[in-house]
């Protein structure tokens, strides 16, 4: 999976954030401050991708004071561009749960089409064998979590061999 341009609506500290193109970078190191929102903005993407973070809920990731967030996360697979819209608005009584909306499309011609599933979960499925990858596997392969270097040696054998037979795709051969 290769970042092409992230954007972002009320989600945890970006309010309203300007577009982030990553394009026509090949190399990325994002540096700063503590609170900076520099694991915002890896967050934002897994959120986008997986619908996780390291928040306890979905609620938690909007902004301060708004009731929804938006995340458009663009990426290509195998050079072929893909868009994920994901939503979120917090849930209008107490008690009640909130409301996810996810979007799924493909570039093809001028613009985008959507390959969403009729549900959230098939929608869901859809980008994990897109990106060939579950969230497990990226947070142990690609990604290193803030406080959580060691995810992948914490894991019982068993975990490991299937999140290393994933990220060799092993399963062809099954």
């Amino acid at each position: 999976m290769i970042p092409i341009k992230l954007s972002m609506h009320n989600f945890m500290c970006y309010r309203d954030a300007p577009l982030l193109s990553l394009a026509s970078i090949h190399t990325v190191c994002i540096s700063g401050d503590n609170g900076n929102g520099k694991s915002a903005l890896i967050d934002a993407m897994t959120w986008a991708l997986w619908g996780k973070t390291r928040a306890k809920s979905d609620d938690n990731l909007i902004h301060s004071g708004q009731a929804e967030m938006e995340v458009e996360f663009d990426f290509a697979v195998d050079k072929q561009p893909y868009r994920i819209i994901r939503k979120h608005a917090k849930p209008k009584r107490r008690g009640s749960s909130g409301r996810t909306i996810l979007e799924f499309q493909i570039a093809s011609g001028s613009g985008f089409r959507s390959i969403t599933g009729d549900s959230i979960t098939q929608t869901q499925q859809k980008i994990t064998d897109t990106l060939h990858m579950d969230h497990t596997t990226f947070i142990n392969s690609a990604l290193l979590l803030q406080g959580r270097a060691d995810e992948f040696t914490e894991q019982p054998p068993v975990k490991r061999k299937e999140v290393l037979a994933n990220i060799l795709g092993l399963s062809f051969y099954d």
